[in-house]
C-alpha cells in the first residue's frame, strides 16, 4: 500500500495499538516502517524504539536489524558492544543473515570482536547450510584459498557453486578463478560428486 493510500492511517492506528498492547510482530512492523520511512515519515529514533522492543521478545529480524542501526548510529548512539550483541543474539536463533554478519566479525573482528577462525567457520557454516549466498561465497573463497583455513578445493568447489546457485555474482569470479587451476579430470570428478550428494545417492 502506498503512503499516499487514504486508508492507510487506520491500518497504522491498529498496528500501534497492537505493538503499544505488546506485539512483537506489530512492533516489528512498526520498526520497519519507521526506519524506512514507508507509511510513515522517516524517524529512526522510533524505529529503533519499536525493534527493540521486539528484539527483547525474541524476534531475530528485529535483533537484526537493531545490530545495524547500532553500526550505522542511525536512530541510536553507534555502538560496537550493542551491534556485537543484537547479531549474536539473532544468529544464535538461527538467522542465516545475521550468521553471515558474525562469522565475518569474528574473520575480521569488526565491532570490537576478537578474531576467531573456528567461530567464523562454524558461523559460515551454519549460515550457508541455510542457503545464504554471502556465506556460501565467503566459505568457499576461503577454503579456496587456504589463508585462514586448510585449502579444499572439491568443498570450495561446492559451496562457490551452490553461491552461485543462490545469485552471488562474487562467486562466478570466484570458481572462474578455482576451475582455472584444476585439471579436466579433476574438475569432472567434483562436478559428479557434488551431482551425487545433491541428488541424496
Amino acid at each position: 500500500m502506498r503512503a499516499d493510500t487514504p486508508d492507510f492511517a487506520p491500518i497504522l492506528a491498529a498496528l500501534t495499538q497492537a505493538a503499544e498492547g505488546g506485539n512483537a510482530e506489530a512492533q516489528l512492523r512498526l520498526g520497519l516502517l519507521y526506519t524506512q520511512g514507508d507509511e510513515v515519515a522517516l524517524d529512526y529514533v522510533a524505529g529503533a524504539g519499536w525493534l527493540q522492543r521486539a528484539a527483547l521478545q525474541g524476534l531475530p529480524e528485529a535483533m537484526r536489524l537493531l545490530a545495524w542501526l547500532y553500526a550505522a548510529g542511525y536512530g541510536v548512539e553507534q555502538d560496537e558492544a550493542q551491534t556485537r550483541h543484537w547479531y549474536l543474539q539473532a544468529a544464535e536463533t538461527g538467522d542465516p543473515k545475521a550468521q553471515s554478519v558474525v562469522a565475518h566479525m569474528y574473520q575480521t573482528g569488526k565491532y570490537g570482536a576478537e578474531r576467531d577462525p573456528k567461530q567464523m567457520l562454524y558461523w559460515y557454516h551454519s549460515a550457508a547450510e541455510q542457503g545464504d549466498a554471502n556465506a556460501s561465497y565467503a566459505l568457499g573463497r576461503l577454503l579456496a584459498e587456504g589463508k585462514l583455513v586448510q585449502q579444499n578445493d572439491e568443498a570450495a568447489f561446492q559451496w562457490l557453486t551452490l553461491a552461485i546457485m543462490a545469485d552471488s555474482e562474487p562467486a562466478k569470479e570466484a570458481l572462474a578463478k578455482l576451475t582455472a587451476r584444476l585439471d579436466s579430470a579433476t574438475l569432472e570428478g567434483y562436478k559428479q560428486r557434488m551431482m551425487q550428494a545433491l541428488s541424496g545417492a
